[in-house]
């Protein structure tokens, strides 16, 4: 089964290499737009060589070249965001709303956060997110537990947080970028301070809590809505037979979803947090975790709750 695939990852990195890289090379030669030129190519890079890097390693370096498709892949939109001046976060969705103007940024959140979640679930998080990064190359791993009470309703304090910034930039007239037909925007002071602020925040929750993935959990603006768009996902891990409810899957999970209790309930993980990074199926120790595709409209929350 992991061969299977495995030789499926690498078929599509060579689907991907052989469309994304002439595309590229097209807006390059063809338009000069080298912003979308070299977002693309960094996209080919993470989904084509990298990914299938991932597909050919070993399963004790899976998680390694993972780091590594996640790196360039979130380097593809930070590229995109700098060199064409625009803010492809929900700041910028929310300016574009607020303005009546359809823009990068609207395609951009449609794709990673309401529509393309409902089929490949939270892809993006595990596998190319520009803060995500980062994160994980931080000197520990995931805390010890999901932190219940008011903890979970933070991520509703960073969407409102996004609303506001989006009403004050638009207030002093920044531009959000990304509107035909002029793909600049007018500054990218207000994106590099998003940037700055969003690894302040990102960083410096995770060395307080000592947790990599806090702020993916607790105060990230896009898991208001990930965690529900992403629950009536086809693509979600599911459970073989020869699962022994050792627990494994449960004790390495980053989101502290309680994996093993979804096995014992002969489900597949429905839960809003998964962002399908298969730590829990590289470490079941019979194989037993694996990626399907599927309907069913989810279940609840199974989480590892910090207990103090």
């Amino acid at each position: 089964m992991r061969t299977r695939h495995n030789r499926a990852v690498i078929l599509a990195s060579m689907v991907i290499t052989c469309v994304t890289f002439p595309l590229a090379a097209f807006l390059w030669l063809a338009n000069r737009d080298f912003a979308f030129a070299v977002s693309i190519f960094l996209l080919g890079l993470s989904l084509g060589p990298c990914l299938a890097a991932y597909g050919f390693a070993p399963l004790r370096a899976k998680q390694r070249m993972r780091r590594l498709v996640l790196l360039t892949g979130g380097l593809s939109i930070m590229a995109l965001s700098v060199l064409g001046a625009m803010n492809l976060d929900l700041e910028g969705f929310f300016m574009l709303v607020l303005s009546g103007t359809a823009g990068a940024a609207v395609g951009h959140t449609m794709v990673t956060v309401i529509a393309g979640p409902m089929l490949f679930g939270r892809f993006l998080c595990g596998w190319g997110c520009w803060r995500s990064m980062i994160l994980e190359l931080l000197p520990f791993g995931h805390g010890p537990g999901r932190r219940a009470g008011n903890w979970r309703f933070l991520p509703y304090v960073g969407l409102s947080a996004s609303i506001v910034a989006a009403v004050f930039l638009l207030a002093i007239g920044h531009h959000p970028g990304g509107v035909p037909p002029n793909l600049r925007g007018d500054s990218l002071v207000p994106i590099l301070v998003g940037f700055g602020v969003y690894y302040l925040a990102s960083i410096g929750l995770a060395f307080a809590l000592q947790d990599q993935r806090a702020f993916c959990k607790y105060l990230c603006p896009s898991s208001a809505i990930l965690r529900l768009t992403s629950r009536l996902s086809v693509t979600k891990m599911a459970f073989r037979e020869d699962c022994n409810a050792c627990g494994t899957c449960s004790r390495v999970c980053p989101m502290d979803i309680d994996v093993a209790a979804y096995a014992a309930r002969g489900r597949r993980v429905t839960s809003g947090e998964c962002i399908l990074c298969q730590r829990c199926a590289h470490a079941c120790p019979t194989g037993a975790l694996h990626l399907t595709v599927g309907l069913d409209w989810g279940g609840h929350e199974r989480s590892q709750t910090l207990t103090t």
